[in-house]
C-alpha cells in the first residue's frame, strides 16, 4: 500500500500543474486593447509583431485621400472619402490599480484612439501615459472612477529553463485566451529591440497576444509577450517575452514621469577571453572586463582598467552585454551595488547612475609620425615611432593583428596591464612575455570608427 501511494504521488508530481485557480485570479487584470490609427501611421510596421486586426481599411494601403474619380470637379458634388484607419489589436495588463496598464509600444504606436476592455466586459477609453521605443513598451492610463484589478511583477532573474508559465491575451481578437507552456530558453537575442534579452516560451502566442502578461505559478508577471518566430504567421511554439527585470522599472518610470531616463556607468568593457583570463589570473571567463573609465563618470575613482565586473545590483554579470542590459534597467539618479574582481580579490562599490554625456562630434587627430614606423612582423603590426597622445599609434595592421580586430588609427595604451607611451615601449613589454601572446588595451581610431577602449589578445605567427 505504501509503495502504491508513493508511486501515485510520483506520477502526480510529473503532471502539469493545475492552472484554473491561477487563471481565475489573474484574468480580471488582463485587458484587450484596440487602437485606431491612420493607415500610414503604423501600417508599415510589418516586422513579425504586427497585431493588426480586420479594422476599417486594414487591407487597403492605397492613398485614402484621393477623390472618388480622378479629375472630377469637387465643386459639382464629387465626394472625398474620409481618411481610412487601421485597427491594431493587442493585450495589456493592469500593474497599478489606479488604472495604469502596460503593453507593447508597437500595439499603440501612432494611435489616435485607444480603448481597453476588461474580462467583465467593462470598456474604457485610454490615453498614452508614456512609451519607450528602445524596450518596445508603453503605459496606458484609464479613469475608471474606482480601483481596478491589478497584478504584480515577479523576479525574472529567478526563472529557470523548463519552469511552467501561463500566457493570457487577445489572439486574433479572442479575449481572455489562456495558454500554458514552459520557459524554453533565457537571454535570447532576436534583433527586435535595443535591449534584446528575451524569455523564450512554447506557450502559444499569436497576433494579438502582444503586450500581454506571462505569469509564473505564483501569479506574478515575469514577462511581457512581445514577439513570435513564425514562418506560417501563427504560433509555432516559439514565443518571446520581455523579462520583468526590464519591464517593471520601465512601467514605473512611464507611469510616474512619462519617460524612461536610462543611466550610464561610464565604463568601456570587453569579454573575458581565455587569453585575458590567463594574463589577469582570473578564475573564469564570466564577467565584463573594464578597458577604460570615463572621467567624471559614476565609475571614475572607483573602477580602473583590469577590473572585472561580476554583478550589478546583486544580479550576476556574465558578459559585457549583460552589463549593458542590466544598466539599462536603472534610471538616472538611482544607486546600484556593483561587485568586481581586482588583483584576485572580490570587491564591491555603490555607484550612483548618471545620464550619459552628449556624443562628441569632433574628430580626434591621432598622434605620432606616420613617416617613421616600427614593425612587429610576428604580430602584423606597424607602429608610429613617435609617442602618441595616449600610447603607440597603429599605422598598419595585417596578419594576426588584423585577424584579432586591430586597425590603423587605433592606439595601444597598455600591454598586459602595463602602460606604454610609444612603439619602443610596446616592443620591450612584448619581450618580457617570453612568447606568451600579448594583450593590448586599444582605443580609437581617430573619428570613432571602432568602439574602444577594449582589450585585444594577439597571438603571434
Amino acid at each position: 500500500m505504501l509503495f502504491l501511494l508513493a508511486a501515485s504521488a510520483a506520477r502526480a508530481a510529473d503532471l502539469p500543474p493545475p492552472l484554473a485557480d491561477l487563471a481565475a485570479r489573474v484574468n480580471p487584470a488582463v485587458v484587450s486593447i484596440a487602437s485606431m490609427a491612420p493607415v500610414n501611421a503604423n501600417s508599415s510596421q510589418d516586422d513579425g509583431n504586427d497585431d493588426s486586426g480586420g479594422g476599417d481599411g486594414g487591407g487597403d494601403q492605397g492613398n485614402a485621400s484621393q477623390p472618388a474619380s480622378d479629375g472630377a470637379d469637387n465643386t459639382s458634388g464629387s465626394v472625398v472619402p474620409p481618411p481610412k484607419t487601421i485597427e491594431s489589436l493587442g493585450t495589456g495588463f493592469v500593474f497599478d490599480s489606479a488604472g495604469y496598464i502596460l503593453t507593447n509600444n508597437h500595439v499603440v504606436a501612432g494611435a489616435s484612439n485607444i480603448t481597453v476592455t476588461f474580462a467583465d466586459g467593462s470598456v474604457f477609453p485610454a490615453i498614452l501615459a508614456g512609451h519607450d521605443d528602445d524596450a518596445d513598451l508603453a503605459v496606458l492610463k484609464i479613469n475608471a472612477g474606482h480601483p481596478v484589478p491589478a497584478v504584480s511583477f515577479g523576479d525574472s532573474s529567478k526563472l529557470r529553463v523548463a519552469d511552467w508559465v501561463l500566457a493570457i491575451g487577445n489572439p486574433f481578437g479572442m479575449p481572455g485566451s489562456n495558454t500554458a507552456g514552459i520557459v524554453s530558453a533565457l537571454h535570447r537575442q532576436i534583433g527586435d529591440t535595443k535591449f534584446d534579452d528575451f524569455i523564450q516560451t512554447d506557450a502559444a502566442i499569436n497576433k494579438g497576444n502582444s503586450g500581454g502578461p506571462l505569469f509564473n505559478l505564483q501569479g506574478q508577471v515575469i514577462g511581457v509577450n512581445a514577439a513570435i518566430y513564425s514562418p506560417s504567421g501563427a504560433s509555432d511554439g516559439i514565443g518571446f517575452a520581455i523579462p520583468s527585470s526590464m519591464a517593471a522599472p520601465v512601467a514605473e518610470a512611464l507611469a510616474h514621469s512619462g519617460k524612461m531616463s536610462r543611466g550610464w556607468l561610464g565604463v568601456a568593457t570587453e569579454e573575458v577571453t581565455p587569453a585575458i583570463q590567463t594574463v589577469l589570473k582570473l578564475r573564469g571567463t564570466d564577467g565584463a572586463l573594464v578597458g577604460a573609465v570615463a572621467p567624471d563618470s559614476p565609475a571614475a575613482g572607483r573602477l580602473r582598467p583590469g577590473d572585472v565586473i561580476t554583478a550589478l545590483g546583486g544580479v550576476p554579470v556574465e558578459d559585457p552585454r549583460a552589463l549593458y542590459i542590466g544598466t539599462a534597467e536603472y534610471q538616472t539618479g538611482q544607486t546600484v551595488s556593483l561587485s568586481y574582481m581586482r588583483d584576485g580579490a572580490a570587491r564591491q562599490a555603490n555607484l550612483t547612475i548618471t545620464a550619459p554625456p552628449p556624443p562628441l562630434n569632433e574628430t580626434i587627430a591621432p598622434g605620432g609620425n606616420m613617416d617613421t614606423t616600427v614593425s612587429l612582423p610576428a604580430y602584423g603590426l606597424k607602429l608610429a615611432a613617435k609617442p602618441g597622445a595616449n600610447g603607440a599609434l597603429i599605422v598598419a595592421a595585417s596578419g594576426p593583428a588584423a585577424k584579432a580586430g586591430l586597425a590603423a588609427g587605433e592606439v595601444i595604451e597598455q600591454v598586459n596591464g602595463v602602460s606604454v607611451a610609444n612603439a619602443a615601449d610596446v616592443g620591450r613589454q612584448i619581450k618580457t612575455l617570453q612568447g606568451a601572446p600579448p594583450v593590448f588595451l586599444v582605443s580609437g581610431p581617430a573619428g570613432g570608427g571602432n568602439a574602444g577602449p577594449r582589450w585585444v589578445a594577439v597571438p603571434g605567427q
